[in-house]
């Protein structure tokens, strides 16, 4: 009955009993102005990665959102959040980025060119050809109109001037690529001697540079220049004068560019035509038939060219029907570039484009209980840096519900212990075991400061007293092997219920353990904590003892030799305590033995690479897969894309004797990232036997960002797999032998794991004699 009574306490805590959250924030009700924030939030996170001005201008992108908020919130039309959108992007200070109503019952009338039909290439005069590759090129079918072009480069090389035609009058349609086709296959009959076009430069990152320590990631933000493409005459072409026709609803080629950077060209313009036409730019939808056009890259000027202008710039009509914009061209093509009045363009003196300089968020240290926008702002900016940069994005289920989700619940989180309540329930959600949230007084708070000198572990469905490290406790009844049943008369079932939300681990076995070393026993400082325990022999009782602050990282003593020999010729090894200077000594001590052991239960000290060197008998050459997330407007976001590479396991410049005898690593949930990583390399290189239990599964070099409130935020930057491409994350290793202590073993002293390790080994030992 005894034990009957300790499975059905404990099992409770599989029935998820509703109960009180630790400072449970209850959403608002979600209006229309939710889903407006949230769609803007995607907006702001878009430009805040994308847009180049922000590399290297003086630019408070927190405060244009911040600004913004009230009124989204606040707006009763469409056109109201329009304009409280446009508002925010005018920080940018760039025409280019603005917001597209959405389309009008009475649609402006098209502008079109002349409606004279006319052939795509036609004299005009002695030495002058046009070209028309706009609308009337349209007209004809598109092979005809390629070969009516094409046919006639004889007529072109020999010509003295040209006008390219590239109007198009209205929207483009399926038809309009064949001008710009055509003219690629023109473009060495249009060019007198070597030009190229204006390179263009885009951000992109590399994974997450963290903004808080270091990492061994590698991550970077970076400005990506796209090569200038370049153009060269074909033979027998004579020097001749280029004159381009657009129009609003042309798109800028890049041999116009390069031929009025060199000086053989000139651009005229009918209507509005502004450097959009020539810089990349992505439209983000903001519902409510609402799109925001954002420019993501930027020319570099150059000495001879100081940046996208018209020569000549007309209105779009002209009364009587007049062609103004041919007359122009054909002008210029008569009398060359003297026909042309000075723009103001062309005046601009020639700058330089900045570098851009890391620029880390802002902190707001001062900010412990932020007013509602700047809580809204920490939910996007963090909410954006997982949607762009988390690698494992995929396996954290619907990351887009969550923005809508905790922005209306910021709604309500007045107070500071609400808000750090809010953002570490968010961050729960990715899910990590690498996720931690630090920096806000009152995260640690939440939980209680204080502690106790004991160590407890999830063991038999029960939180279990591992390690008793005080007297006090000791006298106090408490004694390894005891499992809690409840902390202060709250049953562990609905205490840990309560507390799950907030916090993040890769695998259940590891919350679990996660919840018993960090929350489970915490409370206020000085205060006492009551805790019911059955003892391994079934008996109840209650012990009180007082939590202390320094007993939040309370860690258990490790004894023993490092390195020592086990009976029968085992070597054994305590990963957690070898440092890599030892490494030789350790091989050297360890070489006769029949197989060795080693212990990789807790996190090591960075001798993988050193030790995986002596046991490669397989000689593998690759250790692990990774990937981490390449962001860039070049690449499409819903793609599988990202920066891929094998990592090579460590060779030693001279040969090394290679220990040969078999090898078990021992494993349980402690084991998380690097001890994760050693256990990738000694896979690869011997085949390593795995005794024990599932580690956390968390691998992948750390990164970390900021939020409002000296928040940080850790996760991790990399995605990394087994040399073969299996997944690690959220899965761990897998003991091939599984094993876990058990509460009778732990009374008599045992290391249950340690004796099957040993077996183990000896079968091992014994198969290869």
């Amino acid at each position: 009955m005894k034990r009957r009574a300790l499975d059905f306490a404990t099992s409770i805590l599989l029935l998820a009993l509703a109960t009180p959250a630790i400072c449970e924030v209850p959403a608002s009700a979600p209006g229309p102005h939710i889903a407006r924030l949230a769609a803007v939030g995607k907006l702001w996170g878009f430009v805040r990665y994308l847009h180049p001005y922000l590399a290297y201008r003086d630019i408070d992108w927190d405060a244009a959102l911040i600004a913004a908020i009230p009124r989204i919130r606040d707006a009763r039309s469409a056109q109201e959040y329009a304009a409280a959108v446009q508002g925010m992007l005018d920080a940018l200070a760039d025409p280019m980025t603005k917001i597209i109503p959405a389309p009008q019952s009475q649609q402006e009338p098209e502008v079109r060119p002349p409606t004279e039909v006319r052939p795509p290439l036609r004299q005009v005069e002695e030495g002058i050809i046009a070209i028309d590759l706009g609308a009337s090129l349209q007209r004809l079918e598109p092979m005809s109109a390629y070969n009516a072009v094409l046919g006639k480069v004889e007529e072109i090389d020999k010509a003295k001037a040209l006008i390219v035609d590239l109007r198009l009058g209205q929207e483009p349609t399926d038809e309009s690529y064949m001008g710009g086709y055509i003219l690629e296959h023109l473009a060495s009959h249009l060019v007198s001697h070597p030009c190229h076009s204006p390179a263009q430069r885009y951000l992109m990152h590399s994974g997450y540079a963290p903004q808080d320590g270091t990492t061994s990631g590698g991550y970077f933000s970076a400005f990506l220049t796209m090569f200038a493409q370049s153009f060269s005459p074909s033979g027998g072409v004579v020097a001749k004068r280029v004159v381009f026709v657009l129009d609003r609803s042309s798109e800028v080629p890049p041999i116009a560019l390069a031929l009025q950077a060199a000086g053989d060209g000139r651009i005229v313009v009918a209507g509005e035509l502004d450097e959009s036409a020539v810089v990349a730019t992505q439209t983000v939808p903001i519902g409510e038939g609402l799109t925001a056009q954002v420019r993501v890259s930027e020319i570099l000027p150059e000495a001879s060219w100081h940046g996208f202008h018209a020569d000549i710039q007309l209105p779009d009509t002209v009364p009587g029907g007049h062609d103004a914009a041919f007359a122009s061209a054909l002008d210029l093509a008569r009398k060359g570039w003297a026909a042309a009045p000075q723009t103001s363009a062309a005046d601009v003196p020639y700058i330089r484009l900045p570098d851009a300089v890391f620029r880390p968020d802002k902190t707001y240290p001062e900010m412990l209980a932020p007013d509602l926008a700047s809580r809204q702002l920490a939910v996007i900016r963090g909410w954006t840096v997982i949607h762009y940069f988390y690698p494992y994005l995929h396996l954290i289920g619907d990351w887009d519900a969550i923005l809508p989700e905790y922005l209306s619940k910021m709604e309500t989180a007045e107070t500071g212990r609400d808000y750090a309540a809010t953002i570490l329930e968010m961050m729960a959600h990715v899910a990590d075991g690498h996720t931690f949230v630090y920096g806000h007084p009152e995260l640690t708070k939440l939980f209680g400061e204080a502690a106790l000198p004991i160590e407890v572990r999830w063991l038999e469905g029960a939180p279990v007293v591992t390690y008793v490290g005080d007297d006090k406790a000791r006298q106090a009844g408490l004694a390894v092997g005891d499992a809690i049943l409840a902390v202060d008369g709250e049953p562990v079932a609905a205490r840990m219920a309560r507390m799950e939300p907030y916090v993040p681990s890769s695998t259940r076995q590891a919350l679990l353990d996660r919840l018993c070393a960090r929350a489970l026993l915490r409370g206020a400082s000085g205060s006492t904590a009551v805790l019911s325990v059955q003892s391994v022999d079934g008996q109840y009782k209650v012990v009180r003892l007082l939590r202390d602050p320094k007993a939040l990282s309370f860690r258990v003593p490790k004894t023993g030799d490092i390195v020592r020999i086990l009976s029968k010729d085992i070597g054994y090894v305590d990963l957690t305590r070898l440092m890599p200077a030892d490494v030789e000594s350790m091989f050297e001590k360890v070489k006769e033995t029949r197989g060795m052991i080693l212990d990789m239960r807790g996190y090591p000290k960075g001798t993988a690479w050193s030790i995986v060197r002596h046991i490669n008998v397989r000689g593998a050459k690759i250790g692990a897969q990774f990937r981490r997330r390449a962001v860039s407007a070049l690449s499409e976001e819903e793609t599988d894309s990202g920066y891929y590479f094998s990592q090579p396991l460590p060779a030693s410049e001279q040969e090394l004797p290679l220990y040969t005898q078999p090898i078990v690593m021992l494993i349980d949930d402690r084991a998380i990232s690097q001890a994760e990583h050693t256990g990738l390399f000694f896979e690869a290189a011997a085949g390593v036997k795995l005794v024990g239990t599932a580690t956390a599964g968390a691998n992948g070099d750390v990164t970390a960002f900021t939020l409002p409130g000296g928040i940080f935020v850790t996760m991790t930057g990399h995605e990394v797999r087994h040399a073969d491409g299996r997944r690690l994350q959220r899965v761990g290793l897998i003991p091939e032998v599984e094993v876990a202590p058990t509460r009778a073993g732990l009374l008599a002293g045992k290391d249950e794991v340690l004796e099957r390790g040993v077996q183990v080994l000896e079968e091992l030992a014994s198969e290869k004699k």
